[in-house]
């Protein structure tokens, strides 16, 4: 995969993370459900303003901890980093 569609798919992973923290925000007691959200997507700017390899393996680790800790969430962040290309606009 190049780097402009890593770039392109790390960016709408956060677009669909602030998405996500918006619409947990309108609900009860998801808190915590937030929370972990952030803690697996805050580091993504970071690692795209100094990329490393390694940084690949790092954002897959925390966005499939957080994807197996609530599997009933419709967000599928792996699908947007490894299979499904993100949309020309979001």
């Amino acid at each position: 995969m190049s780097d402009d569609e890593l770039q392109r798919r790390l960016l709408f992973i956060l677009h669909r993370g602030l998405v996500e923290i918006r619409i947990l925000c309108q609900g009860p007691n998801n808190s915590a459900q937030v929370f972990d959200l952030a803690d697996a997507i805050e580091l993504i700017p970071g690692y795209l303003n100094a990329w490393h390899p390694d940084h690949f393996e790092l954002i897959r680790f925390a966005l499939n901890g957080y994807q197996k800790k609530y599997a009933e969430s419709s967000f599928d962040y792996l699908r947007y980093l490894e299979i499904d290309t993100p949309p020309s606009a979001f």
